[in-house]
């Protein structure tokens, strides 16, 4: 089965995941909460995204969490590739790489946003 997978490496990342790294405990909890919904709102946009001929590329679209702070992308409809980046007689129908796209700037926004909360809280406990 072939199934096609979408793993961003954006420059700065390394350098955002070790200062990530050194965060205590409590800052980590609200920085996994933002992802993991963010995440999950990733996997919406690419449902809303795909093509419904059938419905089973929507239906096998998936966002896992893969490691601490590392969540996967995908489908496993054994076409998914094919109409993701096209083919010479297909034009491409880019519904993962573009949920991607349009998540960015708010997965951005809300990580921001839990550092700040969770620096927050830390200040007036």
């Amino acid at each position: 089965m072939v199934s096609v997978e979408m793993q961003i490496d954006a420059r700065g990342i390394p350098e955002l995941q070790h200062k990530l790294d050194c965060l205590d405990q409590n800052v980590r909890g609200y920085v996994d909460d933002a992802l993991s919904s963010e995440v999950a709102a990733i996997e919406t946009q690419a449902r809303s995204l795909s093509p419904k001929r059938t419905g089973y590329l929507t239906r096998t679209i998936f966002a896992e969490r893969v490691g601490e702070w590392v969540f996967g992308l995908g489908a496993r409809a054994p076409y998914a590739l094919f109409v993701e980046f096209g083919t010479r007689f297909i034009r491409p129908r880019r519904f993962l790489s573009r949920a991607l796209e349009l998540s960015m700037p708010g997965l951005v926004q809300r990580v921001n946003r839990a550092i700040g909360d969770a620096i927050r809280e830390a200040s007036t406990s």
